[in-house]
């Protein structure tokens, strides 16, 4: 940032609000250039109005990208960490348009000549620099698998190969490039880190959430359940902690879709909206389960196989019994007594099918591990 001035060295120029956003958590304070002012004015757009949205959409990286390399690599697979220092300031503006990114302060100008928190078009604009370090690793160095969100970088070596051969590759590209890298954020290599939130094993080979984060989602899911109503901010703060969590809690995603429909009754964030039924019973819900859930979610395939690819084969009968075959074993009964006293009119054939599939899951379900897999009735 350049300034103090008493005049702006510019022949025009847009001057922005400062506002300073606080991590919940962290406590980290960060300053924020509110590039979106004036709100919903009819005189004057906002520079961010002025920025296309569409070239600054972004596809993330997703914590099963990182699964799937370390399923290809299997158990003991290397992972290193890396962060970028101060992530925009890293990034220069263009000097023809430091004249949109001036503030004021106690009667004095100044002006960014570093990219801003509160600019639309930063994140992707940094993006550049870490896809430009990730193409120069993997194509002039061989560090063959690298993933990216933003400053975090992640590498992972299969167990035979030396993880610290990529650690001291990356951290020579930083060097000669002049990143910044935070050193107390840097890991590796290990089998076990915190990435993206979610602690990666590959010894163990599983997914888990950090227990204080556990902890915090229960605590804020407990302190909605109690209100009658709750602001629209409220719900999509609630939806943010489901939505992570349902990284690692995979079935935790079909029970998140009433809370979504009630974030679409309020218009302005600081509306109210009163918890329904529906929305009660999912709460109570995640609640039971986080305090129940060991926190543990083990590496799955990305792709999902059919019972007839695993060679997996049930049937039933709602008068006579059921039966199973899986690679080479087998079994049938005739229903138990309280099967028997079940009438059709009661319960669909649906019911009866599923029963064998969940003797079958009983008996063979530790063949199963680690498979996604549709089972065909």
């Amino acid at each position: 940032m350049y300034g103090p001035f008493e005049t702006l060295p510019f022949s025009s120029y847009r001057v922005s609000p400062l506002g300073v956003a606080e991590g919940k958590y962290s406590k980290k304070k960060r300053l924020i250039l509110d590039l979106s002012a004036p709100h919903q004015s009819d005189i004057h757009f906002s520079i961010n109005e002025l920025i296309d949205k569409d070239t600054c959409s972004m596809s993330y990286v997703k914590i099963d990208n990182a699964i799937d390399i370390i399923l290809k690599y299997g158990r003991h697979s290397w992972l290193c960490k890396y962060d970028i220092s101060n992530a925009f300031k890293n990034c220069p503006i263009l000097p023809s348009q430091w004249p949109l990114f001036c503030i004021k302060w106690e009667d004095k100008y100044y002006f960014y000549v570093r990219l801003t928190f509160g600019c639309r078009s930063s994140p992707i604009i940094f993006d550049t620099l870490s896809q430009a370090i990730c193409y120069i690793a993997t194509n002039n160095y061989k560090v063959n698998n690298i993933l990216h969100l933003l400053d975090d970088f992640l590498t992972i070596d299969p167990p035979h190969a030396e993880g610290e051969r990529s650690m001291a590759l990356m951290m020579m590209i930083f060097k000669r490039l002049n990143v910044p890298i935070a050193m107390h954020k840097t890991v590796g290599p290990v089998t076990c880190l915190e990435y993206l939130g979610i602690i990666l094993d590959s010894e163990k080979m599983e997914a888990r959430l950090p227990q204080e984060k556990v902890d915090r989602i229960c605590e804020f899911i407990s302190s909605i359940s109690v209100k009658s109503s709750c602001s629209k901010r409220e719900v999509l703060q609630l939806l943010g902690h489901l939505n992570f969590a349902s990284r690692v809690i995979l079935p935790g995603r079909s029970f998140v879709s009433y809370l979504i429909n009630l974030s679409t009754k309020a218009k302005e964030l600081h509306h109210f909206v009163r918890l329904n039924k529906e929305c009660r019973i999912d709460l109570e819900f995640w609640l039971r389960f986080l305090k129940n859930w060991n926190g543990i979610n083990m590496f799955y395939n990305s792709t999902f196989i059919s019972s007839y690819d695993m060679e997996l084969y049930t049937d039933a009968s709602s008068t006579i019994g059921f039966g199973g075959y899986f690679g080479g074993k087998w079994f049938y009964s005739s229903w138990p007594t309280e099967i028997k006293n079940i009438t059709n009119s009661k319960h669909s054939m649906a019911f009866f099918e599923l029963y064998p599939i969940v003797v079958a899951a009983v008996l063979w379900g530790a063949s199963w591990k680690t498979k996604k897999s549709v089972i065909l009735v």
